[in-house]
């Protein structure tokens, strides 16, 4: 287990953001955004923790136990920041969104240039000449497009979810234009600090609950703790969606039809992310290294057994990547050895790459990893022997080729403090 963050009775992981709108992921028939920010920066230490993780990695990565009583450290109420996009130097035929805020040229895969950068912000990537991002209007968050030569904005819809901290929970998913909104809500703690939360499923005027859960108490959560999936088809049929993301001890993951709202599926099993690969077919890792697929008419069923950590795909759908451990024998792993994965999804050769985590397709064919190291110091890593090393590499799929990536200055995909960003798709 690597570094932990302890969360308490009030774990909302994105209040400190711009309260709903910063967690709401792009989703849309327009080119999908490339990298998302995890729930915790990949090698982050957390300053509060105080629970010893356990002594050996002999089973698969899981939330951890129950932290401090609330009493003990109060949260402070969260504040909204007030969102804000800048852009230069004009857009490109050929361009992602890394870490969810910030734009690349990535005509020259090895040598890319900034676009736009986003703060206490969504972006997404709506063509080759404009993004739309979230930022709070009259107290309502609302999605805007910015054309990037020549800055002017628009608003294009304005979303169910509010800036209130206190009652709009955890994250959001919402189609492009608005038409369709993923938002969770939730009442005040009971005696027990315990509270429940009511995910809903808004289109147009329609709003519907999807399911309710118990959402507290607090925990622990780490670098390789289970990952929020929350996220429609590329049609917008079909709803695939985590327990986790609402709640730290949520091991669901489920499908819903956007039709009908029916629950088409729902398996009692952490995962680590997922992804999309085509209109009615889903895939995921789960938090025992597996990864799945599900469509309605086959259900789900095994997909591949290395021990993946999260899973990606290219737009097009013919690729799939992950983090990959290295497996020991039943239930245990070597997460020293971490690598990237990349697989064709209709069969064929296979890549993997050096030591390295967090994958993203960032065009058809290249992908977009960080690069792990030994850590700075002893323990600084708790359970993990690596941690990225800030290096981000490319990897073509046509030509086989690895290199690194060179970023101008300031512009690599990183924290004000030097933390990775780079470059995992949110499921």
């Amino acid at each position: 287990m690597g570094p932990v963050s302890v969360h308490k009775m009030t774990w909302r992981r994105d209040a400190a953001l711009l309260i709903a709108a910063v967690t709401l992921m792009a989703c849309g028939a327009s080119p999908r955004p490339v990298a998302q920010l995890s729930p915790a920066p990949t090698h982050q230490p957390s300053p509060t923790a105080t629970v010893q993780a356990q002594s050996s990695p002999s089973s698969a990565p899981t939330a951890a136990a129950t932290g401090p009583s609330p009493a003990s450290s109060p949260v402070p109420t969260p504040t909204a920041a007030l969102a804000s996009v800048s852009c230069s130097g004009g857009p490109s035929a050929t361009m992602a969104v890394v870490a969810g805020t910030l734009v690349y040229d990535v005509a020259d895969p090895i040598h890319p240039r900034l676009v736009c950068r986003g703060a206490n912000t969504v972006v997404h990537l709506l063509d080759s000449k404009a993004i739309a991002y979230t930022r709070v209007a009259a107290g309502h968050v609302v999605i805007v497009r910015r054309d990037i030569a020549t800055g002017a904005e628009s608003q294009i819809a304005q979303l169910k979810t509010k800036a209130d901290p206190f009652y709009y929970y955890g994250p959001s998913v919402w189609t492009w234009d608005g038409s369709l909104e993923v938002y969770a809500t939730s009442g005040i703690p009971d005696a027990n600090d315990r509270w429940v939360v009511s995910v809903h499923l808004r289109s147009g005027a329609a709003d519907s609950v999807l399911f309710t859960i118990d959402a507290g108490p607090g925990g622990l959560e780490s670098r390789w703790s289970p990952r929020q999936i929350l996220a429609f088809s590329p049609d917008h049929a079909y709803l695939a969606v985590s327990d986790f993301g609402f709640a730290i001890y949520g091991s669901n993951t489920r499908i819903f039809s956007v039709a009908d709202r029916r629950q088409t599926f729902v398996t009692a099993a952490s995962s680590s992310g997922g992804t999309w690969i085509a209109n009615d077919r889903f895939v995921w890792a789960t938090m025992s290294g597996s990864l799945m697929q599900w469509t309605p008419a086959a259900g789900a069923k095994l997909l591949r057994s290395e021990w993946w950590y999260g899973a990606t795909s290219t737009a097009d759908g013919r690729w799939l990547a992950g983090t990959i451990f290295t497996r020991l024998g039943v239930d245990r792993y070597d997460n020293s050895k971490l690598r990237t994965l990349i697989v064709p999804i209709g069969g064929g050769a296979t890549f993997t790459t050096g030591l390295g985590s967090t994958p993203g397709f960032i065009t058809s064919s290249v992908l977009w990893y960080a690069e792990e190291g030994p850590c700075a110091a002893s323990g600084s890593c708790g359970m993990d022997i690596t941690a990225p090393t800030g290096t981000i590499h490319s990897f073509d799929i046509t030509s086989g080729t690895d290199r690194t990536v060179t970023f101008r200055s300031g512009e690599a995909p990183k924290t004000a403090e030097g933390f990775t960003l780079c470059c995992t798709i949110s499921g």
